[in-house]
């Protein structure tokens, strides 16, 4: 078995191939991420026009949002990622200039425990963005109407979930993985990283299907694919990648880069990028129609909680978004998140 260099963005990016080649399939380190969109547009060289009137949109929206009080903050933001996203959306499908649709509703129900959010399904007239932007990111199509509770919807963001924990009173259920590797073994390509939990935990993890083994005391998450070949190819990366993926793993990026977790939560095990999307939009529909029920619908323990998430969340997506389209790592320079 012989250890290889992890690169095409994997575990969490990887992607069957580039809408645009940028780093030599290595992680990229940027300083601005508009100044770094403004540069993928224009080598894109789609729709340019277009596609930077979308990019100016998001960029104003974003800086307003930052310089708002808290409850104005989760409009900005999401007609920001509204009109990022249909630049994400239009690297790889060329919709161009077609009509665009939320695609999502709420109902608040007078709790945010109570409260609802709708994904509408993909449709051929119009492009709902919401669920055009998870088939891009995540490769999820979207065939029929789907609704969430949003408390449960947000157990899988992964910036938040300790806040989330303290005031619902669960148990954590993200397990950190370490030291990752990659090994091949003739058609075999493995993945193996060590897993952050007590004995008595592990039996929950193997109930979602992961295959974790003990090896001298430590518990580690060992995957793995049969591929076409005896060669390292970037389809070998992608397919593993894309079976970690279907498994469920989670991540963060931080000053040190990227934090990889698996969860042992079954339901709602979708990726941050669109957890986050999805949330924005409920929130701004709050403060867009109901800014006057802010402190009904949600709690004191509730209000810090969406000020956590509007806090730190907006860069993540920011990056992670950028990371996924992309099929790379991308970290910010000389920035704390």
């Amino acid at each position: 078995m012989t250890e290889i260099e992890p690169k095409f963005g994997f575990p969490l990016f990887t992607r069957q191939s580039n809408n645009i080649y940028l780093g030599n399939h290595k992680k990229l380190v940027i300083s601005e991420i508009w100044a770094f969109w403004d540069y993928i547009i224009k080598k894109t060289n789609y729709e340019k026009e277009f596609m930077n009137s979308l990019l100016e949109q998001s960029k104003n929206f974003y800086a307003a949002a930052e310089n708002s009080p808290v409850r104005s903050k989760p409009l900005l933001y999401y007609y920001s990622f509204l009109n990022l996203s249909k630049v994400v959306i239009n690297l790889e499908k060329r919709y161009g200039r077609v009509s665009y649709m939320h695609g999502l509703k709420e109902t608040h129900n007078n709790r945010f425990i109570h409260s609802t959010i709708t994904i509408s399904r993909k449709k051929t007239h119009l492009k709902n963005v919401s669920c055009e932007l998870h088939e891009v990111i995540d490769g999820i199509n979207t065939p029929l109407d789907l609704t969430h509770n949003i408390k449960d919807y947000l157990i899988h963001c992964v910036g938040i979930h300790r806040a989330y924990s303290e005031i619902y009173t669960i148990n954590e259920i993200f397990f950190r993985l370490d030291d990752y590797k990659v090994f091949k073994s003739a058609k075999t390509f493995i993945f193996k990283a060590k897993v952050i939990a007590e004995a008595s935990e592990i039996p929950s993890l193997q109930a979602r299907g992961y295959n974790i083994i003990l090896e001298d005391d430590v518990y580690y998450l060992q995957e793995s694919i049969t591929t076409t070949s005896y060669n390292v190819t970037r389809n070998s990366y992608y397919q593993l990648s894309l079976h970690l993926r279907t498994l469920g793993i989670w991540y963060f990026i931080g000053n040190d880069g990227y934090t990889l977790y698996i969860s042992n939560h079954p339901t709602h095990r979708f990726s941050p990028e669109i957890i986050i999307y999805n949330t924005m939009f409920f929130l701004g529909s709050i403060t867009r129609y109901h800014p006057y029920m802010f402190d009904k619908i949600f709690s004191d323990k509730e209000q810090w909680l969406m000020s956590e998430f509007l806090t730190t969340q907006p860069k993540q997506f920011l990056y992670l978004i950028t990371a996924k389209i992309l099929g790379q790592n991308v970290l910010k320079a000389y920035s704390s998140f």
